[in-house]
């Protein structure tokens, strides 16, 4: 099989800082000869009340989360339309689905409007044959989750106890879908959302 660390590239990146990310993707195609995949996943999370949101937080929940999200995705966009291929992921959250419950507010508002983004992006790259979709995970077994556990055990355990798989997510199963979403078996496949949850949430 092929080994893949060999064309291995680790670098740490703001995604809030568009000059900074538009230097990193410069940095990778001249690394790796190219981008076919971006896989969208840097976020944080919150937990405040809305009431007790202030101003700086919430930006700093949007920069991160949507902002660092449409820079990504702008500057690999440049180069894949220049291709004519390409496949894009974003991860989003079933919060901006549903809002939040445990989640912030502003989180929640956040990951939202990456739905609409991907949409957006979608459309703008479908004439090149750019596919970009967007997967949102429910309860997910990571350290994000974990951070629940913290503050909020007991909601934790009713909500995996009315939960229909009666247990969390794993990694893999995000990125299995994201394995299949990235590849040519997805190739008819653009603006999409993706539900995994274990069924917990259906629209």
């Amino acid at each position: 099989g092929i080994d893949f660390r060999k064309n291995l590239v680790s670098v740490g990146l703001d995604v809030t800082n568009s000059n900074l990310v538009s230097q990193t993707i410069d940095r990778v195609i001249e690394e790796c000869g190219g981008i076919d995949v971006v896989v969208n996943g840097a976020g944080i999370l919150t937990t405040k009340p809305i009431l007790e949101i202030d101003e700086g937080q919430f930006d700093r929940v949007f920069a991160i989360n949507l902002k660092g999200t449409f820079f990504v995705c702008q500057s690999a966009l440049k180069h894949m339309i220049k291709r004519r291929t390409g496949s894009m992921v974003n991860i989003f959250s079933l919060s901006g689905k549903i809002g939040g419950i445990i989640a912030g507010a502003d989180y929640s508002a956040s990951k939202a409007a990456v739905i609409c983004l991907t949409k957006s992006l979608a459309k703008a790259g479908a004439p090149y044959s750019i596919r970009i979709n967007s997967i949102a995970p429910g309860g997910i077994n990571t350290s994000m989750v974990d951070q629940y556990y913290e503050k909020f055990p007991e909601s934790i355990k009713d909500s995996i106890a009315e939960h229909p798989f009666k247990r969390l997510g794993e990694p893999i199963e995000v990125a299995n879908t994201i394995l299949f979403l990235a590849s040519e078996e997805a190739s008819y496949i653009t603006g999409a959302c993706f539900d995994v949850n274990g069924g917990y949430f259906m629209d």
